[in-house]
């Protein structure tokens, strides 16, 4: 039986030095008896973006899951920026950071009271003149002292953007980042992922929807049926 390649996303611009931001080989991952990802190899430069493309229920998000440190592989191996999924999980953790299709936010806590409580959960030290600049930078400073249960579906994705900015971590994951927005909220989406991308750290994006998976990546990976099927070249 012939073996599957590995698929390596060209980074144009990457960091040089290091190991790959990301690596797995034969990664899969079983849940009971069914196997929501098989034999996906792969490799990601540091410094650069992959978008992940498929279908709801095609791995995407067991896949980043995985890369977050949350879920441990049933077969096969990998790394993230030199950490083991499997044996080192702590580190992996602390090397990455999840934008997660559900938002966890606190409805009667305020924009700027939601990133608070983040930071001090997280002891990242952070404080109230990082927190504005995130909110600036998702375009939520005017709505920054309101009750979060007053946010539409596209202002928590951009307050939970905003929560992921928070974290200074090599290897950011967006799971449906452009999921409830409109095409300004998907510019800032766009935008951040840039500014990830230009302070040397790495990004894989998710999404089921076409249009955005070539925005700002190095490269388009395919997901069918929990098997990658193809990478291909971004559009930048």
């Amino acid at each position: 039986m012939c073996s599957r390649p590995t698929y390596r996303a060209t980074v144009r611009r990457p960091v040089s030095g290091g190991e790959p931001a990301v690596r797995l080989e034969g990664l899969g991952k079983r849940f009971g008896y069914a196997w929501a990802l098989r034999d996906v190899s792969l490799e990601l430069g540091r410094g650069g973006v992959l978008t992940l493309r498929g279908p709801n229920g095609a791995g995407k998000t067991t896949l980043l899951k995985i890369l977050a440190g949350i879920y441990r592989p049933s077969a096969g191996r990998g790394t993230v920026l030199g950490a083991d999924l499997a044996d080192d999980a702590d580190r992996v953790r602390r090397l990455t950071v999840l934008l997660a299709a559900t938002d966890f936010l606190y409805d009667e806590l305020t924009g700027v009271e939601n990133l608070r409580f983040a930071s001090l959960m997280a002891g990242d030290g952070r404080g109230p003149r990082d927190w504005d600049a995130a909110l600036e930078r998702v375009g939520l400073t005017p709505a920054a002292h309101d009750p979060v249960r007053t946010y539409s579906t596209g202002m928590r994705k951009r307050l939970s953007l905003a929560r992921v900015l928070l974290r200074p971590a090599g290897l950011v994951l967006l799971d449906e980042p452009y999921g409830g927005l409109d095409r300004q909220g998907a510019g800032f989406v766009d935008r951040v992922v840039e500014e990830i991308r230009e302070e040397g750290r790495s990004v894989v994006l998710a999404t089921h929807r076409g249009g955005e998976a070539a925005r700002r990546a190095d490269a388009v990976a395919r997901l069918e049926a929990g098997r990658l099927e193809r990478l291909e070249e971004g559009r930048r």
